[in-house]
Order: structure tokens, then C-alpha cells, then sequence
């Protein structure tokens, strides 16, 4: 299926009357792709979505399989900010949801005592890292952000996920991460995103959380990613509280 991309992408580029199709062409193909495997792996479809991208490094990370927004240049502001918003709101514990491989999160300069837990879906993640990083005040386990019960925290991290799930899936993500009882949720958001679009878990597209059919409140605090490249220069991390965002129908 991705050696097909690539063939239709390449096919593009030699056909320059309708390159300006390509966006709406390769994303049909994706479609295409995600329907199969979905019809293949039944239940299983998002681990697996995830797990193929992670593998075969589909994300392009060039330090991390999580992607190239998991490098250290791509993370330098939110590592920067991210403990003096833990400091602000008086966070005592962490719930990183997905945590990816842990290649940035492990420079972040985290307050003494800290209680971080990292979940992923993908199994083979979650063991190297609690092979690699765990330990007393920090833990790794294999959780399903829509349907497994979730760890308490005072903070969950839920970082270049929603913008990757449909519309249901996020619904979903955000019933469940309000019945795990945490407090404040710190998300990718694209505020200038004026109309969300949905699409199929797996895919990718800017979010902006506070416009239909999210209606998130006014953030409490804003993380700017300050990244370089145009489409993603107000992709930032927004911090809500968890009780006062509306319940997805």
C-alpha cells in the first residue's frame, strides 16, 4: 500500500496538469489504504495503523520512529516551557499519552518527585522503554487512549495524537480521558485552523480545538511549538481543564 503512494505520488510529478490534484489524489489513496485495513484487522485496526507507521518509520523521524516532530530541534520549545507550566499549575504527576519511544521526553528537566507514566498502544514501545527508562517515579504500560481505564493524573499529555483520529475516535479519547478523573489536558491545537475537517483514524490534518465540532474553552495556557515551517507555525500545545470541556455526543 505505501509502495502504491508512492507510485501515484511519482505518477503526479510526471503529470503536471493535474499536480495541483495531488493533495485530494493522495489522500483518497490513504483512504483507500486505511478502509483495507481496517476491513482486515477488524478491533485491532488502530494498533495496527499505528504500529505499521512506527515500524516502517512512515512518519519520516530522522532521530525518532515517533516522527520528525519528535526530534529535539522540533521539541526545543516545549522543553523549555513544559516544566515551568508544571511549576504554574502545581502538577504532581504526569500522564503521557501516547508517549512514542520517550526520545525527547527524556531531556525534559522534570521537577524533583514527579510522577511520570508513559502509555502507549503499541506493546513492543512500551517495553523498551520501561527497559530503557523505567524506575521508581517513572512507569511504562500499554493503554488504549479510547477504551482502556485510564491512570489518574494532574496532567495528561496528549501530544500529535488527536489530530490523527476521526471525529468519533476523538470523542472517544475525550469520554474517556474525562472518566479517568485527571485534571488538566495538554493537546496539540492549530488556532488558526478556521474549519476542522474529519477524516479516518490514521490520517493527519490540523485541528483547532475550540471551533465546531469541539467547542473547547479558552485555553489556560498556550505552549507555542515556534516552528520554522509555514503550515505549522501555530502549532502549539493547549492546556484545558479536563471538567470544562464539553462532553462529546
Amino acid at each position: 500500500m505505501r509502495a502504491m503512494r508512492k507510485k501515484v505520488k511519482a505518477w503526479l510529478q510526471r503529470a503536471p496538469v493535474i499536480r495541483h490534484w495531488e493533495p485530494v489524489i493522495t489522500s483518497a489513496v490513504q483512504k483507500a489504504e486505511l478502509s483495507f485495513i481496517r476491513l482486515r484487522y477488524g478491533k485491532r485496526f488502530r494498533e495496527y495503523t499505528f504500529q505499521r507507521a512506527y515500524r516502517g518509520n512512515i512518519w519520516a523521524g530522522y532521530e525518532s520512529h515517533s516522527g520528525a516532530g519528535s526530534s529535539l530541534e522540533a521539541t526545543a520549545a516545549i522543553r523549555q516551557e513544559l516544566p515551568r507550566l508544571i511549576e504554574s499549575f502545581g502538577v504532581t504527576s504526569i500522564l503521557d499519552i501516547p508517549c512514542g519511544d520517550f526520545h525527547w521526553m527524556k531531556e525534559v528537566p522534570f521537577p524533583e518527585g514527579l510522577v511520570y507514566t508513559g502509555g502507549d498502544i503499541l506493546e513492543e514501545v512500551i517495553a523498551e522503554n520501561q527497559a530503557r527508562y523505567g524506575g521508581p517515579l517513572r512507569s511504562f504500560r500499554k493503554m488504549n487512549l479510547l477504551e482502556d481505564p485510564l491512570p489518574r493524573a494532574d496532567l495528561v499529555l496528549c501530544r500529535d495524537c488527536l489530530v490523527h483520529f476521526s471525529f468519533a475516535d476523538i470523542a472517544k479519547s475525550i469520554q474517556n480521558l474525562k472518566r479517568s478523573g485527571s485534571t488538566y489536558l495538554l493537546t496539540t491545537h492549530f488556532p488558526a485552523t478556521t474549519t476542522n475537517r474529519d477524516g479516518m483514524t490514521g490520517q493527519w490534518r490540523p485541528l483547532n480545538l475550540q471551533a465546531p465540532p469541539f467547542h473547547f474553552p479558552a485555553p489556560l495556557a498556550v505552549i507555542s511549538e515556534r516552528l520554522a515551517i509555514e503550515r505549522f507555525a501555530d502549532k502549539s500545545l493547549a492546556l484545558f481543564q479536563l471538567s470544562d470541556i464539553p462532553t462529546p455526543r
